[in-house]
């Protein structure tokens, strides 16, 4: 799932520069198309015609695998303005996914993408770490305790909502809305709370 955005950009064979910018290594190829996005999830995004690139001009081991420089095949590029504890800190968010695409039969859509690494950057600073609260543990997979995902305060939704800068993961929205607008501070650790920002989790 997609974080909500602004803007949804995607880019073929790109690399990373400096401050979570990218940039096209081949320059034959057609400048990457900014597609405006209204805010939420659960949408669906539909590239625009003659915007895509023919897969049949790369060679399969250029398109299963992160090239020399870490030049990634396909990059997904989302971006949004989170919404500000108060009116003078709004925050922009991005969020990339970087991808390899892999061929799984002979025909001419016989091709699936495969998600090799995704980050946010918040204001300019990365966020690849893990979310504190979301289980990645094997044993988490395959039994999660319910209290382990429920948010810490209503004790009913799951959790869904990261906290920023911290990481903490431990609320559901609703809760983290109103911890906002009241104390401004994380209710594990206590740190102010720059942004909220809601990542949805399938436990």
């Amino acid at each position: 799932p997609f974080v909500c955005g602004d803007s949804f950009t995607i880019f073929y064979f790109a690399k990373e520069e400096q401050y979570c910018g990218f940039s096209q290594v081949y320059h034959n190829m057609d400048r990457p198309v900014k597609v405006p996005f209204r805010q939420g999830f659960g949408q669906r995004f539909i590239q625009p015609p003659g915007s895509g690139a023919d897969l049949g001009f790369f060679e399969y081991n250029e398109l299963s695998r992160p090239l020399h420089g870490n030049v990634f095949p396909l990059v997904l590029y989302a971006e949004s303005y989170c919404e500000p504890i108060s009116p003078s800190t709004a925050s922009k968010c991005t969020q990339v996914t970087q991808a390899v695409i892999e061929k799984v039969d002979d025909g001419p859509f016989g091709f699936q993408v495969k998600v090799k690494w995704q980050l946010l950057w918040i204001n300019g600073e990365s966020y690849d770490q893990e979310f504190f609260g979301v289980g990645s543990s094997p044993e988490a997979e395959i039994g999660t305790n319910i209290s382990e995902i429920e948010c810490v305060i209503c004790m009913f939704n799951a959790r869904d909502t990261a906290l920023l800068p911290c990481r903490h993961m431990c609320m559901c929205r609703e809760c983290a809305e109103a911890v906002k607008l009241q104390s401004k501070k994380c209710l594990v650790c206590r740190h102010p709370i720059e942004t909220i920002i809601e990542i949805p989790i399938s436990y």
